[in-house]
């Protein structure tokens, strides 16, 4: 395989330069650093490019060189010197579509290093897509693919030490090579689609992540760093662990790569608290192999389920007394499992074991950050991390139709505790083979990534894309597939060689007699569109669920206000299948999305955005809560009791990359929507909910925790005024992983739909069942209290509120602790403000009750 990629890189033009013969001392250390100044781009007309020119144009470039701070692409630069309006707001998309039919030239000038010997490396981390690289005036690689990290040796063709060089990236129209396929000897294959011959993410080229037509990206999106090594350096550190003595003592199997000379190491562990728990050396050699025992580890878990601990190993090429080049390591000591069949019953599984337990999977897709670029936004990354683990999430599926993420992304889930799912960038349908120069670069692509993400421990598996398999099915062919070996014999045979202690997933969904099927491997929820036999349970959910709306206030910040509501709207639905909101509403959305909303008939009419906004947030809320609760439950409604079948839950998607109206938790501008606070609820690790069936009604607890839970759950039959009219209460204790019927609340006999509900309550925990759809209940008018208590609210009321609301005023971004929660009679609660993102005043309101309005204090001006 080592051989086979090696020939990849030259069959894709990516060739090294050749060492010079250039002498003078080493570098004492080995120095990286990025190229992130100094850079300009400018337009191209395609075909055209005169790379010895556009070179001696850096030298003082005019005003058609357009200067830029790097990692950029081209819209970023476009929109900073104000030459495009603003992408994400109305229908502005369309007017940079342009950007991805033209030519673009990126470039700069940085000084040579100190002469030496050694290599001189150029990094291009992420290159967006067909471009070709000059080193003053000279190519020195071309590149094809915008998942594979880049090094080029560029030692020959530096200028003289202490002297500038000029880089030149030459980027070809995405789109024309595209159209010129079809007068190539590579005619595109009408099944497949022409953008899958091409290895970029297959998410631009359509309006389905939320710009219309598409947004076609251009242009540097990661770093381009140069590399000057000492005379020998690291070239790569793996680590593998082995358990034994029930993970009482582990193993961690190391081996490392240099380059240059052969060189000796030095090597120390510390542990989780930062104790240096053991050290060692390696003699001269290229590779390094050694063992490291750790005993009584420290175990790196999901945070739900105990402390993600790292241990850090250092590795340092020695040259005497000095390191000339260091590596550092975080090691999560795991082991992780997938169950395909259960060990007592038999049946079918899709389960994740960590560390020998059983571990319910509650999380998210994770698409990119940003709609209009590929630049990785750190800040952006954290926010939506901070708030996956507030919804009591923890894992993610990286979905194969846009971008892996960068070091940084996977560094933070393995410090925090949320494990990734990792797809391949394979999207929807059918991909080409047999193609020996596309077939190489699936290799490459692949060997590349599994490289780059093999060490971190919240990697839980591999999967081969989204939706390949289903997509074929979808469009009613018959398998096999057209490309199939590349799910069954390429990528796994990669991930076989390079990380065989991980589970591979041939797509996502796989198995059954459908791709698409409930009960083998993994399941997406089209329920909306489709009847799946058997589907209210899946064996592990890896989309779920249904199309709302951001925020008024998110909403007007992209739309104006006659597009938001035109005058005189009507939102009745007066003919079977019309969508029920205004144009623009469809125009920032997504074909057919209106078929995929919630039961908003359960609801009153709306008459206003913000009416809208509501019905369809709460409608995509309620049944995430409902499938949640039925999922984590792990049988049908109405089922004997039995084992648990349903293993994990992942919604699509917790983020949007542009404003749009959509299936996801958070809108564009990281404000969570309505359906995000439901999915919190429904995701506690101890879960109360009700089971009903035509003939009875039953309370159950669902203990997903790592620690036994015990209580007496307590369930009272209630009227919106208050009155209790009933009770029932059991005793219970139940396991890890355990899910329990606890009591039949059938006795209670017969209760008003319209009138009554049901309070249930264990371990500190409540939760409130509605017998009926919304807009048939006779709620009482409240009368509603809230104040402010240093950065809580603290709200009570005398009767039941149906959906108290807590909304910061004028801004977006606002994220409370709780909100759109019933209160019941009686009821006080204390939600914490998390982030009132500036806002001045604060409401809370209810469906039957008015708002209070909250003024926030003035924030004080920093001291000094």
């Amino acid at each position: 395989m080592k051989k086979a990629i090696i020939s990849v890189l030259l069959s894709i033009g990516v060739v090294l330069a050749g060492m010079s013969s250039l002498s003078g001392a080493e570098p004492p250390r080995r120095t990286v650093s990025a190229l992130r100044e100094g850079w300009y781009v400018k337009q191209l007309e395609p075909g055209l490019a005169d790379p010895k020119a556009l070179t001696a144009e850096l030298a003082a470039p005019g005003e058609a060189w357009l200067a830029a701070r790097m990692p950029a692409q081209v819209h970023d630069v476009l929109l900073a010197h104000k030459l495009i309006p603003d992408p994400h707001f109305g229908k502005n998309a369309a007017d940079s579509a342009w950007v991805g039919e033209k030519d673009w030239a990126y470039g700069c000038r940085f000084p040579s290093p100190a002469a030496g010997s050694g290599p001189v490396f150029l990094r291009f981390d992420g290159v967006d897509t067909l471009a070709t690289a000059y080193l003053n005036g000279t190519e020195i690689g071309r590149f094809r693919d915008m998942f594979i990290e880049y090094k080029l040796d560029v030692r020959a063709r530096l200028a003289p030490a202490g002297r500038d060089n000029v880089l030149l990236i030459v980027f070809s129209s995405p789109l024309k090579y595209l159209d010129a396929l079809d007068k190539s000897p590579v005619k595109p294959d009408p099944a497949v689609g022409r953008s899958k011959y091409l290895r970029k993410s297959s998410g631009d080229f359509s309006s389905y992540l939320g710009a219309r037509p598409h947004a076609v990206k251009v242009g540097v999106y990661r770093d381009v760093r140069l590399d000057v090594p000492a005379g020998s350096w690291i070239e790569d550190v793996r680590v593998k662990t082995e358990f034994a003595s029930g993970y009482r003592m582990a193993t961690i199997k190391t081996d490392v790569t240099t380059g240059g000379r052969e060189v000796s190491l030095r090597w120390v562990l510390k542990d989780p608290g930062g104790r240096q728990i053991g050290a060692g050396e390696s003699k001269a050699a290229r590779e390094h192999r050694f063992d490291i025992p750790v005993s009584d580890p420290r175990l790196w878990w999901p945070w739900t389920h105990g402390e993600p601990a790292l241990y850090a190993l250092t590795v340092d090429v020695a040259s005497g007394k000095d390191a000339v080049d260091t590596r550092t390591v975080q090691v999560g000591l795991r082991d992780i499992k997938l169950v395909t069949k259960d060990p007592a019953s038999g049946e079918a599984r899709f389960r994740f074991d960590v560390n020998g337990v059983p571990i319910y999977l509650a999380g998210a897709n994770w698409i990119p950050l940003e709609g209009m670029s590929h630049v990785w936004g750190s800040g952006r990354a954290a926010t939506l991390l901070d708030l996956a683990r507030h919804a009591q999430m923890n894992v993610f599926r990286v979905w194969g139709e846009g971008y892996v993420p960068p070091a940084e992304f996977y560094d933070e889930c393995d410090r925090r505790g949320i494990l990734v799912w990792q797809d391949f960038m394979f999207g929807y349908g059918p991909y080409p083979t047999g193609l020996s120069d596309l077939d190489a670069l699936y290799r490459q692509e692949a060997a590349d990534v599994i490289v780059r993400l093999r060490n971190h421990p919240s990697l839980l598996l591999w999967c081969g894309g989204n939706e390949n398999h289903m997509g074929w099915d979808f469009a009613g062919q018959k398998p096999p597939m057209p490309g199939q070996e590349l799910f069954d014999k390429i990528l796994p045979a990669i991930c076989a060689e390079l990380d065989p202690t991980r589970s591979y997933h041939p797509s996502s969904p796989h198995g059954g007699p459908v791709s698409n099927w409930p009960l083998k491997g993994d399941w997406h929820d089209y329920s909306t569109l489709w009847f799946s036999p058997d589907a209210s349970v899946p064996l592990f959910a890896s989309e779920v669920g249904r199309v709302s709306v951001p925020s008024l206030r998110s909403m007007k910040n992209h739309m104006s206000e006659e597009d938001l509501w035109p005058k005189g709207f009507d939102p009745r639905i007066r003919v079977p299948g019309q969508a029920a909101w205004p144009t623009m509403w469809q125009y920032r959305s997504v074909g057919g999305s209106w078929d995929k909303i919630g039961p908003i008939e359960q609801y009153a009419d709306p008459d206003s955005a913000e009416s809208l906004i509501r019905v369809l947030g709460t409608a995509h809320g309620e049944y995430l809560r409902q499938r949640v609760e039925r999922e984590r439950r792990g049988i049908p409604d109405g089922a004997p009791a039995g084992p648990r079948r349903n293993w994990g839950n992942i919604i699509w998607r917790l983020n949007d990359c542009w404003p749009i109206i959509y299936w996801s938790a958070i809108d564009y501008y990281l404000e969570p929507k309505i359906a995000y606070y439901y999915l919190r609820r429904a995701y506690d690790p101890v879960q109360i909910s009700f089971e009903k069936t035509a003939d009875r009604i039953q309370a159950w607890v669902v203990n997903d925790s790592p620690r036994t839970v015990e209580g007496t759950l307590r369930v009272t039959h209630r009227k919106f005024s208050g009155k209790i009219l009933a009770e029932l209460s059991a005793a219970a204790v139940l396991k890890p992983g355990e899910a329990r019927r606890l009591l039949d609340v059938t006795p209670f006999g017969p209760i008003s739909l319209r009138e009554e509900f049901l309070q249930a309550e264990f371990a500190g925990r409540e939760a409130i069942q509605l017998l009926f759809g919304e807009k048939y209940l006779h709620l009482p008018q409240v009368a509603l209290s809230a104040k402010l208590a240093g950065d809580a609210i603290e709200i009570a009321a005398d009767a039941f509120v149906r959906q108290v609301i807590l909304t910061a005023e004028d801004v977006t971004g606002a994220v409370f602790e709780d909100n759109y929660f019933d209160l019941a009679p009686g009821g006080r609660r204390s939600v914490k403000i998390l982030n009132a993102a500036g806002a001045a005043r604060i409401t809370v309101k209810g469906l039957n009750a008015e708002a209070v309005t909250l003024l926030r204090p003035a924030s004080k001006p920093p001291k000094g």
